[in-house]
């Protein structure tokens, strides 16, 4: 699957775990980079849902976007949009991580962004 980022700040997160070591604690990592290593495996968003890793959650947006959140710890979840329609999410081969967050409570509060 292509995956992209919301932004270069992002991007350069995702490029080396060891930056990413030094705002999250390290289970966190781990789990991040098993789940990045899955969705990059996997041809289709579909293929990746069908295995039920990380506890994939479609989130509620007011626009088209469709996003998931995916578990990286109790709270903190991985965020990612989807580049599809709602009829075409199982076939969808393109991601946009935007991030990972606590978006639980009366607001989200984003550890990387």
């Amino acid at each position: 699957m292509k995956i992209t980022y919301a932004n270069k700040k992002l991007e350069k997160f995702f490029n080396d775990y060891k930056l990413i070591q030094k705002k999250l604690p390290a289970d966190w990592v781990r789990s991040l980079k098993k789940t990045m290593d899955r969705l990059v495996a996997a041809d289709k968003f579909g293929d990746f849902l069908s295995l039920g890793l990380g506890k994939p959650e479609q989130l509620k947006s007011g626009g088209k976007q469709i996003r998931y959140s995916l578990h990286v710890s109790a709270n903190a979840r991985l965020i990612i949009e989807l580049n599809a329609t709602y009829d075409t999410i199982v076939i969808c081969s393109e991601i946009e991580v935007e991030g990972v967050c606590d978006y639980h409570g009366s607001k989200e509060n984003w550890y990387l962004s």
